[in-house]
């Protein structure tokens, strides 16, 4: 099963770890508000996505105020979507839900959209690997070919990444991702470690919202021993640095 930012399909397999009890729910979106989890919200076929995060739930009203993107673009086709997708991870759990009906709202003073408290939430623990947000100071970057003989690359940069896959940031103009498409002999340069060639297979891409950039979430094929002992080793960097610092970099 997929652990990415990136929504879980609906599917036979993952039935048993969708939430239903509105006591359990109720308690859940109550901790990601008062926590000030930020959310991933997707809408529309193409993935566009915003960050966001929960202002308020008002339980009684059975209703939650989110906080409303500052771009133009993104709060206007966020509020005419049929449906929006929510993703965000506390403690190595990632919580999905679908709401719909997002209406302008405020609370406070403060522009916000409103909806509906889910009648279901999706709650996955990744128990083979976890991924990590790559700080600026210690960032990896990846060496990405694009053109047609594959003698052409682009630097991308990671914004997670685990033993077991990564999260990059890319620009159509140049490496234009396909899903399930596999990309040999890419480059990766993990800050403190090295450097690892890695095979990897693009397993989700989601457009920004202004169209300029894509997401894109890749597994590694056939990692080699050497690769996954790197990967490894920077991943616990990171995790001590992390601890050091009493912030986390941790995204599942």
């Amino acid at each position: 099963m997929d652990r990415t930012p990136f929504p879980e399909p609906e599917a036979p397999e993952l039935e048993s770890y969708w939430l239903y009890s509105k006591f359990e729910i109720d308690a859940l979106v109550t901790r990601l508000c008062d926590d000030r989890v930020p959310m991933t919200v997707y809408w529309g076929r193409d993935g566009e996505f915003a960050v966001s995060q929960i202002m308020k739930v008002d339980g009684v009203r059975n209703e939650m105020h989110f906080d409303l993107p500052n771009q133009p673009l993104q709060q206007s086709q966020l509020l005419e979507a049929a449906e929006l997708v929510c993703i965000a991870f506390v403690e190595n759990i990632k919580m999905q839900f679908t709401i719909g009906a997002p209406r302008r709202s405020s609370d406070g003073g403060y522009p916000t959209f409103l909806c509906a408290i889910p009648e279901r939430v999706l709650r996955l623990q990744r128990r083979e690997y976890y991924r990590v947000r790559t700080p600026e100071g210690l960032s990896a970057s990846c060496l990405v070919p694009y053109s047609g003989d594959r003698a052409q690359y682009e630097s991308l940069r990671v914004l997670d990444v685990s033993v077991g896959g990564l999260a990059m940031l890319a620009y159509p103009r140049h490496f234009d991702p396909n899903v399930t498409s596999v990309i040999d002999r890419c480059y990766l340069d993990l800050p403190g470690v090295g450097t690892v060639t890695v095979r990897m297979r693009v397993a989700h891409v989601a457009t920004s919202a202004d169209g300029l950039s894509r997401r894109c979430g890749c597994e590694f094929v056939d990692l080699s021993p050497q690769a996954r002992m790197m990967l490894q080793r920077y991943v616990h960097r990171l995790d001590v640095e992390q601890r050091h610092r009493g912030g986390s970099y941790k995204v599942a």
